[in-house]
């Protein structure tokens, strides 16, 4: 039997938990479909940046679930033989994904959000004033669709890659070094990052051309002094990965349903900020929702307003971060130059802004 919400969010990373627990904040009916076994582990940088903090405590209602995690207070960049150390102010915390979405998930259905995994949507179609959605075992409407299920779901058409095709890789290590900085190991062809876990683990997250890796091991090698310091380190899980990485413009709405994480854009890892954009642009589209359902707009206005505050809030962040990544294309003199430019304090902190989205105070 067809049942009929408010509000069905299509997948359950931090775009998709995010847009369902602030529609059941607001006392939407709520159903939450996730295609896979949910949580798992995933590519994923596992930073949250300090002015995403306010955000996840207003999502999870329970800051001090992660209040143990590790600070990140700066960021070392490692280019040619050149070393630049940034300021992370207010500083980061590392929170392991698979811990994040467990959390996240967990809040959505304390709040009353119906929620199924193991349930891949097939379709979605409008029928009237509802959309239908559509599985294999299930069906259901929604008066309105957020769709947050990633840069490959079946629900989209094909995107292409621009320029070269790049694949995601990510694991956990023991390390028996303490270190408390989030270290970005540049070479050509692209980077890995390092930062630590907690208990002695570190996650290792990569983006590479397939041209020039395909593993972790392969990855290391890239680098003389990230492949000194993996020699000490132990597996901690079994690695992950993800291709290809797509690089297109931001898509906000697909014919009245809003898309909002990695089905929006491919969030840029340069960026720094994934997590803290997915869990900005779920919410924002649930916002946004919230008015149509209310009947404060129409679902056109609904998809105006959020395609604005997308553009406003988060687009900046992603342009600025694709500028970041183009720089390490420059020549080597240009890159010492812009290497030196970094270890200015007050040009670092601007990067390292620039890149990032406003706290949720200023827009919520």
């Amino acid at each position: 039997m067809t049942q009929t919400y408010d509000l069905a969010v299509v997948g359950g990373g931090p775009a998709g938990t995010s847009a369902a627990i602030t529609a059941a904040q607001l006392g939407l009916r709520v159903l939450l479909l996730e295609a896979r076994a949910f949580p798992r582990h995933k590519v994923c940088g596992e930073f949250l940046s300090g002015e995403a903090v306010g955000l996840l405590t207003c999502l999870l209602d329970r800051p001090s679930r992660f209040s143990e995690a590790p600070k990140i207070a700066k960021t070392r960049i490692f280019l040619d033989e050149r070393v630049a150390q940034l300021e992370i102010s207010p500083p980061a915390i590392s929170l392991s994904r698979y811990e994040l979405d467990a959390a996240l998930w967990s809040r959505a259905e304390d709040l009353g959000a119906e929620t199924r995994e193991r349930t891949m949507v097939t379709k979605i179609r409008r029928v009237a004033s509802l959309f239908a959605i559509e599985t294999a075992l299930h069906s259901a409407t929604a008066r309105a669709v957020i769709d947050a299920s990633g840069r490959w779901s079946n629900l989209h058409s094909a995107r292409v890659a621009q320029g070269e095709n790049y694949i995601g890789l990510k694991a956990h290590f023991y390390e028996p070094a303490h270190l408390d900085s989030c270290d970005l190991y540049f070479f050509p062809g692209g980077y890995c990052g390092v930062q630590p876990l907690g208990d002695g683990q570190v996650n290792a997250a990569a983006m590479v051309s397939v041209s020039r890796a395909k593993s972790l091991k392969e990855v290391f090698a890239l680098h003389p002094r990230l492949a000194q310091r993996a020699v000490t380190w132990k597996a901690a899980s079994e690695p992950v990965s993800t291709a290809p990485l797509l690089f297109a413009p931001p898509r906000t709405n697909d014919a009245g349903v809003l898309l909002a994480g990695d089905a929006a854009a491919f969030i840029d890892p340069f960026a720094g900020d994934g997590i803290s954009i997915a869990l900005h642009s779920g919410r924002m589209a649930s916002l946004a929702s919230a008015n149509y359902l209310g009947g404060k707009c129409s679902l056109a206005a609904a998809g105006a307003q959020y395609e604005c505050d997308y553009r406003k809030l988060i687009h900046p962040a992603l342009l600025n971060a694709s500028r970041v990544r183009q720089l390490i294309a420059l020549p080597k003199a240009l890159r010492a130059g812009a290497m030196s430019l970094l270890n200015v304090p007050a040009i670092g902190r601007v990067l390292v802004k620039s890149t990032r989205v406003a706290p949720v105070s200023s827009h919520h």
